[in-house]
């Protein structure tokens, strides 16, 4: 018995010590995991990038970063502490929230090793409260590139960045300039938002066209019969592509077709469409042009509003007369303006009145006092709150008063001119002598005010005219006129009948739409026409025997011009 008991105990001793030397050899596995656990580095960042940029009262989410081993998300916890609460705070997950405006720091520090931290500048503005783009809508094609621009309100103590994003990548990408490249045919939103918590927005639609698309990029109603359609890129077109309809009223149906009667194609992207004489386009009215032949996903349609109203300013007007002439003169600035005009008159003339007749203002009266050069000011508004000015020069003597004027002009160099009307003079004894200071060289002022010859070089020229009363030369007057000498362009083509046979005698008329100046020409036995004009854009006809031809806002380059015309 005691030998067994011997032996339990000794295996009972070698058991014990067996299990403290076990014991003993094992790891202390906190230590050990303490020991396992580096913090390499800890990264902070906003929504937008190294800074924060934050409105008042509201917040923003910072981005934290530990790069730390094992890579386990117990050991990348962080705290978060703000130099100044005043200005900014920040909570525990890393929420920044603006407090007042002015600048301070978060900390971000690691808790597994305190020496471990990163910071990031934080500045607290004012809230942005709109977010404006430089358009809303717009359209590219597929590889082409715009740039969109953003600005946001308030202009001052606002954050003005902001970011961008696309609806569909597969239709157009957006780089954080605004930079918006198409990538697919279809229709994709662009939105900017700001950065600061706001998040204001504005969006543009964008349509990206197919790489074989061909827009049709405008619609302009020239006058009651032609309708000029551009194209952004050149196709060959007839008659037949196009349908052009009309309607009256906005919230009306195109319910009127117009036929064409003549197409003019001038570079296979610019088509004028002259439309029968069936009907004729009425002022305000719609007209909408369809070419449904256009290859690929671009604009086939589109609309107008007939507004016959030029975009030129009137040229200014010069009155000249003696003391008890009657006077009788219209202005109407209705070719300027929409619909009904209101006028407001600054300035007067002595003894001449002046009253509202439908869209035009008429002067009337016998003048009764020397002017000598008053400005008179016709302000008009039109319906659409457009403002247009016409400016009119009053000259008025009697017989111990001489005045007079000059007219602006453009001539051609190289081109003779013949007795052109250029001054004028009234009072005193009416017989006058004029002479002329910084005339263009090759002119010459005649006797009666007007001018010939040939200049023989372009330029703008300032010219001073004195007029002197013959009989009493101490009595004289002195005005000024410009005189634009310009290199002549050929305006060439030919007229012809519906039957194709050239028409003789034609006169062809280029009017300047700017300065109505007008130069004229003649047809040949050919039907053939040169006209000499100055570089401008034109107003054209072809008339014979009360029949006429129009072509309008003609450009004529420094090539010249090619149009031919049709006359019954």
């Amino acid at each position: 018995m005691s030998n067994k008991r011997s032996v339990s105990r000794l295996w009972k001793g070698l058991f014990v010590f067996m299990a403290a030397v076990l014991l003993c050899a094992a790891p202390d596995t906190d230590v050990q995991a303490k020991k396992k656990i580096k913090v390499k580095k800890v990264t902070v960042k906003s929504n937008y990038g190294k800074s924060v940029h934050v409105a008042v009262g509201k917040k923003i989410k910072l981005t934290t970063t530990v790069k730390v081993t094992p890579n386990k998300s117990a050991n990348k916890k962080v705290t978060y502490k703000s130099s100044n609460k005043k200005i900014a705070t920040v909570s525990s997950a890393g929420n920044v929230k603006g407090v007042k405006r002015g600048s301070c720091k978060i900390t971000v520090t690691s808790k597994k090793n305190k020496k471990k931290k990163a910071k990031i500048s934080v500045k607290v503005v004012k809230q942005v409260t709109k977010v404006k783009l430089n358009t809303t809508s717009a359209m590219i094609y597929a590889g082409n590139s715009m740039t969109l621009k953003a600005t946001l309100s308030p202009t001052s103590g606002s954050y003005k960045k902001v970011t961008w994003s696309t609806s569909d990548k597969s239709v157009a990408t957006v780089s954080k300039d605004g930079v918006v490249k198409g990538v697919g045919a279809g229709t994709v939103k662009i939105k900017a938002t700001s950065v600061e918590g706001t998040k204001k927005s504005e969006t543009c639609t964008i349509k990206v066209l197919a790489a074989n698309t061909i827009n049709l990029s405008s619609v302009q109603i020239l006058s009651k019969h032609v309708v000029r359609v551009t194209l952004d890129k050149a196709r060959v077109l007839t008659a037949g592509n196009f349908a052009v309809e009309g309607k009256r009223y906005t919230v009306g149906t195109y319910t009127r077709r117009f036929k064409i009667s003549q197409v003019r194609n001038y570079d296979n992207k610019t088509y004028d469409l002259t439309l029968d004489n069936t009907y004729s386009i009425s002022q305000d009215s719609y007209v909408r042009v369809s070419i449904a032949s256009l290859p690929g996903n671009g604009t086939k349609s589109m609309e107008a509003q007939a507004v016959f109203v030029k975009s030129t300013a009137p040229v200014t007007k010069n009155w000249i007369g003696v003391v008890g002439d009657e006077w009788n003169e219209t202005i109407d600035l209705s070719d300027y303006c929409y619909g009904n005009i209101s006028y407001d008159v600054t300035g007067s003339i002595g003894g001449i009145t002046h009253k509202a007749s439908e869209n035009a203002l008429i002067f009337s009266g016998s003048f009764d006092t020397v002017t000598v050069g008053t400005v008179m000011t016709i302000h008009a508004v039109d319906e659409l709150e457009n403002e247009v000015t016409q400016k009119v020069n009053v000259y008025v003597g009697n017989e111990s008063t001489v005045v007079a004027k000059a007219e602006d002009m453009t001539v051609l160099a190289g081109k003779a001119l013949s007795e052109k009307a250029f001054a004028e003079a009234a009072g005193g004894s009416g017989s006058y002598l004029y002479e002329a200071e910084g005339l263009p060289t090759g002119l010459e002022l005649n006797e009666d005010g007007t001018v010939s010859g040939t200049v023989t070089r372009s330029g703008e020229y300032k010219v001073q005219v004195t007029v002197s009363d013959k009989e009493n030369p101490v009595r004289t007057f002195k005005t000024s006129a410009v005189i634009k000498s310009m290199e002549e362009k050929k305006v060439s083509g030919k007229v012809m009948d519906e039957s194709g046979r050239p028409v003789a005698g034609a006169v062809v008329t280029c009017t300047n739409v700017n300065d109505n100046t007008v130069f004229t020409g003649e047809t040949d036995a050919t039907g053939a026409y040169d006209v000499y004009v100055a570089e401008g854009t034109y107003d054209i006809r072809a008339e014979k025997d009360g029949t006429e031809d129009h072509v309008y806002s003609i450009d004529v380059g420094s090539a010249g011009r090619q149009i031919s015309f049709i006359v019954n």
